[in-house]
């Protein structure tokens, strides 16, 4: 008889036992098969998709300045938001309280939209369950009735929870992922992004339903000194305004997604190969505008500003050879309540009193710029009216009909006019004035003393024709191409519309409407130098590579000898204006940088009446005694390195009853020294001659 170690007994224990093991692996490995395709209705809750993804943050590309210097950057930063379907309905009153403070948000704002998504979710739950309450209104209904369009949007009904991030609640971070009912809202935001401080703060609060989203935030170092160049993006970081719209392709990220095998309560185990794609952050941006020029740019318009009480100021500084914009200020400034142009009705009632004639003894200061309410909100969010505010430029735009009439041979440099002692009535009735009154002047001292009556007489020579056309090819009446929103054409009379009376005031800037920066490109073509002089560059946003500087198709202006010759002589014009500095006592040292320039004043035009609205009798269709006065200037005079346009929006009463409201009185000071203070700055080398004299052992400098 065999004994216990019979070794067919063994093989067989053996044989059974591997069989018992295999069928229970086999068993453990079809209940898990179960489980996971067909769980029972107690399980099917707290089962779930054991991979999960989340999003890896794209960052939006930097806006820089030129030299480097950040202008727009972006972070992650955290936003608190609630779980509606999370909280203790018990203590709803002490969430809306801790966290509204927590987050410094209005806790009455906060508490309202929570109750009404807390009563939409009741709708929709009731609803979802075919057992509505009859007391609850349907949900399209309760949406109107309760909250409207806007708090309905912002409650967003139809979006799935946002991902969580360092919530410091894993409980919270696994419901706001696990299936939910569908059309119920999981998610409501809560106040603007956090600082560290509050976000530290709501990770406190020990509530169900709170949680903490990273959000990328956009942030601009430089403050409002850009801003209006620069713009802002919305919610979804995408560009609303300015650069950061027009440079949105470029600037967005693409995000990119991590998949990850997670445990029952949802912590990430591990990532397996080939389930990682990286985010593509956005391209950084270099623009044209140097961070420092602005500066200086915005200090000496708002001081101009101060000067002339006006209401507002705007300033372009370009590279003449480039086209590169390196300053770009637009400002309104506070002069008080301003009461409204006083129009009239378009159709009167029947038997209502004739409005009396405008009196033109009237000096009420009206409300002249127009109103920016998105301005008010933030100043990236208000207009640019550097690009997309027309103005008529007055004397400024004396230079091109000037050279004009000499390129097309009606008159030569040296020939006298009769300038009729600074009054004069033409042959069809219009009445012309000077302000500096002669007898008589060559066309080269039409230009210099900014003769109305002479320009009439020299421009009535030059045919309609090739006035028009001539003035189209300096870019009038078309967009710049600038990448930035809403740039206005301009304004050019049309050739059938284009009379006598065109002419006339074509010649002293009206009836023509510009930018300042259309302005600033057409004064480039008498700064070029060299072959480029007479021609005009594109405008660019962003920085130019040095080596294709001059890579641009050329549009020529004017032969360039000509350019040349109206620059010399637009440097005795900014010569008058540096005397009328000197005898304010400014500057006590001399100019290093000979300026060349042309001053503008022009009546602010009242645009069109408002609906149902007309002029009084007895106005034309200008504010009485409110103006732009503007100067355009370059430097040095021989190779202008910068063109500087500044426009001062409506001068005060008190300046205008000293009559020093003119251009030459209140921007060409601002032009002068935003030009000495850049190109120091830049490093360019002085081109004045300086004297310098010792007194009591300070060096002083003069002229």
């Amino acid at each position: 008889m065999p004994g216990p170690s019979d070794p067919a007994r063994v093989d067989l224990l053996v044989r059974w036992t591997t069989i018992l093991i295999c069928l229970s692996f086999v068993g453990v490995l079809a209940r898990v098969a179960q489980l996971q395709t067909a769980p029972s209705d107690r399980l099917a809750v707290h089962a779930g998709d054991r991979v999960a993804s989340r999003p890896v943050e794209g960052y939006r590309g930097e806006i820089l300045d030129r030299r480097g210097r950040l202008l727009s950057t972006s972070r992650l930063g955290f936003r608190a938001f609630v779980d509606p379907e999370r909280i203790d309905r018990e203590r709803v009153d002490d969430l809306i309280v801790r966290l509204a403070a927590a987050t410094d948000t209005d806790a009455g704002d906060f508490g309202m939209r929570l109750l009404r998504t807390l009563a939409a979710n009741r709708g929709r739950r009731a609803a979802l369950s075919g057992a509505a309450d009859e007391q609850e209104a349907p949900l399209d209904q309760l949406r109107s009735m309760l909250f409207g369009r806007d708090d309905a949007e912002a409650a967003a009904p139809d979006a799935n929870p946002r991902e969580v991030a360092d919530s410091g609640d894993q409980a919270g971070r696994d419901e706001a992922e696990s299936p939910t009912p569908p059309k119920l809202i999981r998610y409501l935001p809560v106040g603007p992004v956090l600082t560290d401080d509050q976000a530290a703060r709501v990770r406190a609060i020990e509530l169900p339903g709170i949680h903490l989203e990273r959000t990328p935030v956009r942030e601009y170092p430089s403050g409002e000194l850009v801003a209006s160049l620069l713009g802002k993006v919305g919610f979804e970081n995408h560009g609303l305004m300015g650069a950061e719209l027009t440079l949105d392709p470029t600037l967005q990220a693409s995000d990119g997604t991590a998949r990850y095998v997670r445990d029952a309560k949802g912590r990430p185990l591990w990532i397996e190969h080939g389930q990682w794609t990286a985010a593509q952050h956005g391209k950084p941006q270099r623009l044209a505008i140097d961070l420092e020029l602005q500066r200086i740019a915005h200090e000496e318009l708002w001081r101009g500003m101060e000067d002339a009480d006006s209401a507002g100021g705007r300033l372009v500084m370009l590279v003449p050879q480039t086209g590169e914009i390196l300053a770009m200020v637009d400002l309104y400034r506070d002069v008080g309540e301003l009461p409204e142009f006083p129009w009239i009705d378009a159709k009167p009632e029947p038997g209502a009193p004739t409005p009396p004639p405008f009196d033109p003894a009237d000096t009420t200061r009206y409300r002249a710029l127009p109103a920016d309410p998105a301005r008010e909100i933030h100043p990236a969010l208000g207009r640019n009216r550097c690009v997309e505010d027309i103005y008529e430029p007055g004397s400024t735009f004396k230079p091109f009909v000037w050279s004009l009439a000499l390129e097309t041979g009606v008159t030569t440099p040296d020939e006298l006019f009769d300038t009729e002692g600074g009054r004069w009535r033409n042959e069809f009735g219009r009445r012309f004035e000077d302000v500096t009154r002669r007898d008589e002047m060559t066309w080269t001292e039409v230009l210099i003393n900014s003769s109305n009556i002479g320009m009439v007489k020299g421009s009535s020579r030059i045919p309609p024709e090739q006035l028009r056309s001539g003035l189209l090819r300096f870019g009038f009446g078309e967009r710049t191409g600038v990448p930035l929103p809403g740039e206005s054409a301009g304004r050019v009379t049309s050739q059938e519309n284009w009379t006598h009376w065109t002419q006339e005031s074509v010649a002293s800037g009206y009836e023509i409407a510009v930018t300042p920066l259309q302005l600033a490109r057409a004064y480039c073509a008498l700064a070029r130098t060299g072959q480029l002089a007479g021609t005009m560059p594109s405008i660019k946003l962003l920085a130019t590579d040095p080596q294709l500087a001059n890579a641009d198709a050329m549009v020529r202006a004017l032969p360039q000898d000509l350019a040349s010759r109206t620059r010399t002589i637009l440097r005795q014009v900014a010569a008058k204006v540096e005397e009328k500095m000197a005898k304010a006592a400014e500057p006590e040292a001399g100019w290093h940088y000979q300026m060349w320039g042309k001053s503008g004043t022009a009546n602010i035009a009242l645009g069109a009446p408002p609906e149902g609205k007309k002029r009084p009798r007895g106005i034309k269709g200008y504010f009485e005694r409110q103006y732009n006065s503007s100067f355009v200037a370059g430097a040095p005079l021989d190779q202008p390195r910068l063109i500087v346009v500044v426009v001062i929006d409506d001068p005060g009463p008190e300046s205008i009853a000293a009559r020093q409201h003119y251009g030459s009185w209140v921007a060409g000071p601002v032009a002068r020294r935003v030009l000495e203070r850049s190109l120091t700055y830049l490093g360019v080398e002085p081109d004045a001659p300086i004297d310098t004299e010792v007194e009591s052992g300070t060096a002083t400098a003069s002229r």
